[in-house]
């Protein structure tokens, strides 16, 4: 199945792309998605451990299932004062 992962702010840089469409298993999870983007974009961790995972618009946590055409967005969290 095919996946779109939007990367924002500092992922986008790191990993020189803001968007990335990648082939996945049937019922693949958002951590088996980590998995292949720590292969893929080695240089976006481990600011993505720390980001907010969404898909198709909703807060999602690692465990969360996956289907074909789902858009997957990593926003880096920011820390101000």
């Amino acid at each position: 199945m095919k996946i779109t992962v939007k990367l924002m702010s500092q992922l986008r840089v790191l990993a020189g792309t803001d968007e990335a469409v990648v082939e996945l298993p049937e019922g693949a999870t958002v951590a088996g998605l980590f998995h292949l983007l720590r292969e893929s974009f080695p240089d976006i961790f481990p600011v993505a451990e720390h980001a907010v995972v969404m898909t198709n618009h909703r807060i999602v946590a690692p465990e969360t299932g996956l289907r074909d055409g789902d858009q997957v967005m990593l926003l880096q969290l920011l820390g101000g004062g």
